[in-house]
């Protein structure tokens, strides 16, 4: 059933996270994760209820996937000239991700802190993807605008 509720959330996620991304180039990434940081935390503290295991899983399935179309578009943006390539890339490096998060919370759980502690290994990688989206995105914008030539100059 958790599973079940889990892809219905991602599903949902999915769809909303397409319209996002046709309309505002960040904000599905930023709001999808950090929805999905707010609700690991939860998880994490209150997901022995069921309840609320239930509810964060849909709600973490959902905010993750409204991330990816975001995800996609930006890399399409930075290759339209090899769109294809670049969809692989991403599908391989969320495989990538899928995997070392896999990783942690086996590492988390094995070590003896329990189930829900996989949630805190998933915030601690989610914080991590996030902080290294606004470290690019401010690269990026520094390196575009030193590119940009001054008004009235030549270039």
């Amino acid at each position: 059933m958790a599973l079940a509720l889990f892809g219905i959330g991602m599903t949902a996620g999915n769809l909303y996270g397409g319209r996002i991304a046709d309309r505002h180039l960040s904000l599905g990434l930023v709001g999808g994760f950090g929805t999905a940081l707010v609700l690991l935390v939860l998880l994490a503290l209150y997901g022995a209820q069921p309840w609320v295991l239930f509810v964060t899983l849909v709600g973490i399935g959902a905010a993750m996937m409204t991330a990816i179309p975001t995800i996609q578009v930006r890399l399409t943006d930075l290759a339209p000239e090899s769109p294809t390539l670049m969809g692989a890339m991403n599908l391989a490096s969320l495989n990538v991700a899928n995997a070392i998060g896999a990783w942690a919370g086996g590492a988390v759980i094995g070590a003896g802190f329990g189930t829900l502690s996989s949630a805190w290994a998933g915030f601690f990688l989610t914080l991590a993807g996030l902080l290294l989206f606004f470290s690019t995105t401010r690269v990026t914008r520094v390196a575009e605008q030193s590119l940009t030539p001054l008004p009235g100059s030549i270039g």
